[in-house]
């Protein structure tokens, strides 16, 4: 009887428990699942990937890592609209976030998004630290294969990092670096659209423009796979510039008007500058007043809101490494102040032994003392005869 009521238990423990189980299953997949479709939501339309990353991130029912890639795709979203005053708020927040946790990959992650944003902000040097430290971490993980997409994207960020400097044979051996890798993993195809952009850009600038054309071309092929707008217009932009060096300044029109309807719920500011410039250029090459006009104050007005948010990101860098570096004193500060306790501790104790070994010299030079007057007073009795 009581072998059969603990059947029984263990029958409806087991029926409790495993809705239990399944329903963390389901939010874990449900988690994953959400955080893909935001980052597919990034190129096409950043507001919709912020919203459904910043509802996954607050839903405390997902595990932390899930709502860490959530800050992630949050940080990413505002930084393709330029945003980097919230990118740097998102990433700083991930990194905290995922202090949490013990996971190297997500780390690395985050790494590589800091490296990200200090590019964007033209300190090269802070960039090229944290790809290194990306690449070489990458390198001693124990799957290559799991970070690879990390790795070839951190040759990405070099080479934009040499391109933005005009060594344009440099930054192409890294485009390709990162391309080669990525083809090797499979997929990718967002992050090798982009690739093949910029290297695509690199080749103007070295007048290679029948290789420029090829890229552009692959980047838009890449890009309407994953049917990425932002990126499409990027490459169709690309491509009109190759077409007005050309003298196909109808053709170049066609291209950026292409791409600024496909751009419209982008929002990237760098993006409509550079389709304005290249349509109140193209405009004015044809002769068209009008048109020309009407982009060029569209071009100024861009123009004046990206510098306000290059402005803005700049101060939180600066406000950001201001407490890096009052946390980095206050720690010399706090073990300068162990040294010296350490110090005034031994300084103490050797006074205490000197006085200690003092004392004790004087006690004995006291006693051998006592000893020497004592054996001066006795006399000696000499017997004469």
């Amino acid at each position: 009887m009581r072998l059969k009521y603990q059947y029984y238990l263990l029958f409806f423990v087991f029926i409790f428990i495993t809705p239990s189980l399944a329903a963390t299953q389901i939010s874990v997949k449900e988690g994953d699942s959400l955080v893909k479709e935001a980052i597919k939501a990034i190129y096409k339309d950043p507001n919709k990937a912020i919203a459904s990353g910043l509802s996954i991130y607050h839903n405390q029912a997902f595990s932390k890592q899930t709502r860490t890639n959530a800050l992630i795709v949050v940080s990413t979203a505002y930084t393709s609209k330029r945003d980097y005053q919230k990118a740097l708020d998102y990433v700083i927040k991930a990194n905290e976030f995922s202090s949490q946790l013990d996971n190297k990959k997500l780390q690395i992650e985050i790494l590589f998004k800091t490296g990200i944003l200090y590019q964007q902000l033209k300190i090269y040097d802070k960039a090229i630290e944290y790809m290194e430290d990306v690449e070489k971490r990458c390198l001693e993980y124990p799957d290559r294969d799991v970070v690879g997409g990390t790795l070839a994207s951190s040759y990405l960020v070099k080479g934009f990092v040499y391109k933005d400097n005009l060594n344009c044979d440099i930054a192409i051996e890294f485009f390709d670096k990162g391309l080669k890798e990525y083809e090797r993993l499979g997929n990718y195809n967002h992050n090798r659209s982009i690739g093949y952009y910029n290297k695509g850009n690199c080749q103007i600038l070295l007048s290679e423009n029948a290789n420029a054309k090829e890229s552009f071309n692959k980047s838009i092929e890449l890009a309407n796979i994953e049917n990425a707008s932002s990126l499409v217009s990027f490459a169709e932009k690309g491509m009109a510039e190759v077409h007005t060096l050309e003298g196909k300044y109808q053709e170049s029109v066609f291209l950026l008007q292409s791409a600024l309807e496909k751009s419209k719920n982008v929002g990237d500011l760098v993006l409509n500058l550079g389709i304005y410039k290249g349509l109140f250029e193209n405009y004015l090459a044809l002769n068209n007043w009008s048109e020309y006009q009407k982009y060029y104050e569209l071009f100024l007005k861009t123009q004046l809101e990206i510098k306000k948010s290059e402005r803005n990101s700049v101060s939180v860098s600066i406000i950001e490494n201001s407490k890096n570096l009052n946390a980095e004193l206050d720690g010399i500060q706090s073990k300068f102040k162990n040294r010296i306790y350490v110090i005034v501790l031994i300084v103490l104790t050797f006074i205490l032994v000197v006085i200690f070994i003092e004392i004790k010299n004087k006690k004995a030079i006291k006693v051998l003392q006592q000893k020497i007057e004592s054996t001066q007073s006795i006399k000696p009795s000499i017997n004469i005869k």
